[in-house]
């Protein structure tokens, strides 16, 4: 079972190291396409994995099945996975606001550039392949190779790589959050469809959201200004947000995690699964993790644009 983990974090540590030496040989090739770029990016983040599950288990469809997952899902499923992620929104919302208390909003920051190439262009680079290669990597790989050990610390450490894997800490804490929640309905449903459906949902809505924006700004001027403009007003507000404000917010964030967490229990509780662990438990945390981590919070930190 410790050779799963291993394993694992050995993947996980590859994979890291070929994005990111993507992302610095970028400068150097030629193509100028974004999409390409982007595609590139992505596919960097699922080939050390699918390589070697593909060479180990192409004969042997019922142990890939097993250790990441790959079940279908029920109608059922399909319905709660969705009634979580919605649920779920208030939540990241309101986690962004809290930390751009502290740093910048670095996704609208790329939107503009995002604009140029169409809706389902971003579509396919903003959602689709992010639904599918993250989820490989960190609900299919890594918390597949955790649940054997510890379903709870695998739920969490997961997350926490999760979260790095976006190397800012403006995403960060929501992403904390989702992978937390992923996991859980994984989990819940014995499915690693059902956190690929709702992590395609999440980023196509949010796709979709900034595309209309983006097409009723363009009607009334430059959108990279309107843009900025708005990027700039929501970080002076926050920064000055008073107390009453914070309670609010923590307020509202409460009663929907409260909301989020009886969805969750509902779906362990509908297919009669639980948090017990089949075998003894055993210890998740290596060399290689800890390696990753140290090297992600300092990425992490310099690509980060504080207020």
């Amino acid at each position: 079972m410790q050779r799963r983990i291993t394993e694992a974090h050995l993947i996980l540590i590859v994979t890291f190291a070929l994005y990111m030496g993507y992302q610095w040989l970028m400068q150097w090739i030629p193509i100028k396409n974004v999409i390409f770029h982007m595609l590139m990016g992505q596919v960097m983040l699922v080939l050390p994995g699918g390589l070697r599950y593909f060479v180990c288990c192409r004969k042997k469809q019922e142990q890939l099945a097993e250790r990441m997952l790959f079940v279908p899902i029920s109608n059922a499923n399909i319905k709660m996975a969705v009634a979580v992620i919605i649920s779920a929104y208030p939540v990241i919302a309101i986690l962004n606001s809290f930390s751009m208390l502290f740093v910048k909003n670095q996704v609208a920051a790329v939107m503009p550039y995002m604009m140029k190439l169409g809706y389902f262009p971003m579509l396919l680079v903003m959602a689709v392949m992010p639904a599918l290669n993250e989820e490989f990597l960190c609900r299919g790989i890594l918390y597949g190779a955790y649940r054997h050990h510890s379903k709870k610390a695998g739920i969490f450490l997961s997350a926490l790589i999760f979260g790095l894997l976006h190397l800012n800490f403006n995403q960060m804490p929501y992403a904390v959050y989702l992978g937390i929640v992923f996991a859980l309905m994984v989990e819940a449903t014995g499915s690693i469809y059902t956190s690929m459906l709702m992590h395609f949902l999440l980023n196509g809505f949010n796709v979709t959201i900034n595309f209309i924006a983006d097409r009723m700004m363009t009607s009334y001027g430059n959108v990279n200004q309107q843009l900025s403009k708005t990027t700039e007003s929501v970080s002076q507000t926050l920064s000055a947000v008073s107390c009453r404000q914070l309670v609010t917010m923590t307020v509202v964030l409460t009663v929907f995690l409260f909301f989020n967490g009886i969805l969750i229990y509902s779906t362990f509780r509908i297919n009669g699964r639980t948090m017990k662990n089949d075998c003894s438990k055993g210890r998740i945390l290596d060399i290689f993790s800890v390696l990753f981590v140290i090297i992600a919070l300092i990425l992490t930190y310099i690509n980060t644009d504080f207020l």
